[in-house]
């Protein structure tokens, strides 16, 4: 009778090991190693020449990116724990593709700003160059499982969208 208790005492201990491994958690990646991993996927999503051309600004180069990206887009970095974008300040195109993972507290601040820029986007388009505007009119943008916000408006933004999500 001993041994059987023994051994079920033991099955279960073995059985509790194996149930805590399952359950560990990895770590959460840092502002800088999400903002990386964003700027990856997007790289993966896009076309070698838009991947050519277009550069992806992330967390940590807000300097390089200047202020008026943050205005044409309607955010404050401070909203944001990591970020990875490429847009066209030209109004000539309507181009921006970026990955954003807001601040606790701040999703519905950063979803609505780029919503309005998005409209923004759409109406200076409609009549100027129906080209750009038709592509502002398929921009994707949506929260992801995880919290991440994704704007895709660029041309062939279904693929995009598809490979960043893939890639992610």
């Amino acid at each position: 009778m001993k041994k059987i208790l023994a051994l079920i005492l033991g099955a279960v201990m073995c059985m509790s090991l194996l149930a805590a491994c399952g359950e560990a958690e990895e770590p959460a990646l840092s502002g800088a190693e999400l903002a990386e991993h964003y700027k990856e996927a997007i790289t993966a999503g896009r076309s070698d020449a838009d991947n050519a051309d277009r550069p992806i600004y992330i967390t940590g180069e807000e300097e390089e990116m200047g202020s008026i990206v943050w205005d044409l887009l309607g955010l404050k970095a401070e909203d944001l724990d990591a970020y990875a974008l490429s847009v066209s300040l030209m109004n000539t195109q309507a181009y921006c593709v970026g990955l954003f993972k807001p601040v606790e507290g701040k999703e519905e601040a950063v979803t609505s700003a780029l919503q309005t820029y998005v409209e923004g986007t759409q109406r200076s388009f409609e009549f100027y160059l129906p080209d750009q505007g038709e592509i502002a009119n398929n921009a994707i943008l949506k929260t992801l499982d995880d919290g991440t916000v994704m704007l895709v408006m660029s041309e062939g933004w279904d693929e995009v969208a598809e490979g960043i999500t893939a890639a992610l």
